[in-house]
């Protein structure tokens, strides 16, 4: 399939040291519309949209800026926000959020780890981001982590 024209500055935004160190794709050799199809078809089969996703995320960074940098116990999650100077801006070049870093312990364990940009990139383009990006979340795993009692 032929590359949409528009699409350039975004793949361009993608690629390792052009916003961040590793970038956006891993080493996914996908363009970066497949894997938004590719990841809603996995977040559909979950039963889960988008914006239950990023309003579960954003509500649980919230709640664990209330002691950044310290572990806060939050509906039997365990959050630990750390915050950095300075902001980081969207590949899609529609939004710059700030350095934070939350990492979450659900009731079994399990950890997650996302940033303020992994918010705004799943929220509003459907994005992952590329299998082997630091910052890749599985959308299935995901919804299970944030949803499974």
């Amino acid at each position: 399939m032929k590359q949409n024209p528009k699409d350039i500055p975004v793949v361009e935004s993608l690629r390792a040291g052009i916003l961040t160190r590793d970038g956006f794709m891993g080493e996914d050799t996908r363009p970066f519309t497949q894997i938004i199809m590719d990841d809603a078809a996995l977040l559909a089969s979950a039963g889960f949209t988008l914006q239950e996703i990023t309003d579960k995320m954003a509500e649980l960074t919230k709640a664990g800026l209330t002691a950044t940098g310290a572990p806060v116990d939050y509906q039997g999650f365990i959050i630990t926000v750390e915050e950095y100077m300075g902001k980081l801006s969207c590949p899609f070049r529609d939004h710059r959020a700030p350095k934070r870093n939350t990492e979450v312990i659900n009731q079994h364990g399990q950890r997650m780890s996302w940033t303020d940009l992994s918010i705004h990139l799943i929220k509003a383009h459907g994005f992952f981001q590329g299998k082997g990006s630091p910052y890749r979340l599985e959308p299935d795993e995901l919804a299970a982590f944030l949803f499974t009692e």
